[in-house]
């Protein structure tokens, strides 16, 4: 019986972190990993243009809240 890895959430960070990871399996055996750094590129593009929204609107919601307007005047 094997022992179930608990998987950790993908963020921008473990993804970039992984790419520089494929480079230097590239430097290393060539062309193998090619395709797997191809295909992990768009995904970090993706995670980065979630982030940004998320962070915007984090930012409107401290600004709003910042400025008197309390969570009960949004519900």
């Amino acid at each position: 019986m094997t022992k179930r890895v608990e998987q950790l959430p993908l963020t921008v960070e473990r993804l970039e972190r992984a790419l520089v990871l494929l480079a230097y399996f590239i430097e290393l055996d060539g062309d193998v990993h090619l395709s797997m750094y191809e295909k992990s590129r768009p995904n970090s593009a993706i995670l980065k243009t979630k982030e940004a929204i998320k962070f915007r609107a984090r930012q409107r919601l401290e600004s709003y809240l910042n400025e008197g307007g309390g969570l009960k005047a949004i519900r």
